[in-house]
């Protein structure tokens, strides 16, 4: 697997970077506060927005880690994707079954879903709109493919009774 490389500290500026992008990091009482208040707001056009953030910000962090270390195949790109969910704190993600073309992939334990449950419970639908963005970015990054082509969506969900977290990720 293609190791992640370490994320770069200006301390100077107060800035981290990785894959020349800037980092900002929330814990999960932070990011589910943000995505209460983004659904409630944006209501049924919500989960497109927070899907498409996450897509963002997979494809281009992990299009910024190829420039600077490639990982050698798109099965790594996607190997790279999941350590770096697990590295930041969103979850350990089974990529198995996704591939360039997409897939299926699962998270027993999401940031998202997690930090939901743990302020309000259970919910009706599912809530890890980043995740399926995030690994929606990173198969069009492995497939050198245009993200508007690639959509991820979350089939089922811990903090919606589920037993795990469940995505798909289709290439058109």
């Amino acid at each position: 697997m293609s190791a992640i490389p370490p994320t770069r500290a200006d301390l100077e500026r107060s800035l981290a970077t990785l894959g020349g992008r800037r980092l900002v990091m929330h814990c999960h009482h932070y990011n589910v506060f943000l995505q209460r208040t983004i659904e409630e707001g944006l209501k049924d056009r919500a989960p497109q927005l927070l899907t498409a953030a996450g897509m963002e910000a997979g494809r281009l962090l992990l299009a910024g880690l190829e420039a600077e270390a490639p990982a050698g195949s798109p099965g790594e790109v996607i190997l790279r994707a999941a350590e770096l969910l697990r590295a930041h704190g969103f979850g350990r993600a089974d990529v198995a079954g996704l591939g360039e073309r997409g897939g299926a992939a699962s998270m027993e334990r999401s940031h998202y879903a997690i930090g939901w449950t743990s302020r309000w419970g259970t919910r009706r639908t599912p809530c890890c709109f980043f995740v399926a963005g995030f690994l929606a970015g990173a198969v069009a990054v492995a497939g050198r493919i245009a993200p508007e082509r690639v959509t991820g969506r979350e089939l089922a969900c811990l903090a919606a009774g589920a037993e795990r977290c469940s995505f798909a990720v289709e290439v058109w």
